[in-house]
């Protein structure tokens, strides 16, 4: 089935907080009525879920928020120094919408 996602734009969220919180997802045709501009309705993929991802207005499409960090996929744990000083850090990519390591 098709949704809508109702989009906050009193929350930003995304790279550089340029986009806007998905602040809840229904089915087509269960939509209510929302203040607008502050709030408003956008078609999405059934994949999307509240909270979970962001909708960029500049290409009107929706994109992944960081979540967790998984050590095992994401090239194992975090280096450190002879001190215990870690050496590295994990950094989301906001374009692929990935976790990857880089050195501090």
């Amino acid at each position: 089935m098709a949704k809508k996602a109702l989009i906050s734009k009193n929350e930003a969220r995304g790279k550089d907080n340029l986009g806007y919180r998905v602040a809840e997802v229904v089915e087509v045709g269960s939509e209510f009525d929302v203040k607008e501009p502050e709030l408003f309705w956008v078609e999405c993929a059934d994949t999307i879920v509240e909270d979970d991802y962001w909708y960029d207005p500049n290409t009107s499409t929706f994109k992944k928020m960081p979540s967790g960090v998984d050590a095992a996929a994401t090239a194992g744990i975090i280096s450190k120094d002879a001190n215990g000083n870690p050496t590295e850090k994990y950094q989301w990519n906001w374009d692929t919408e990935t976790w990857s390591k880089v050195s501090l």
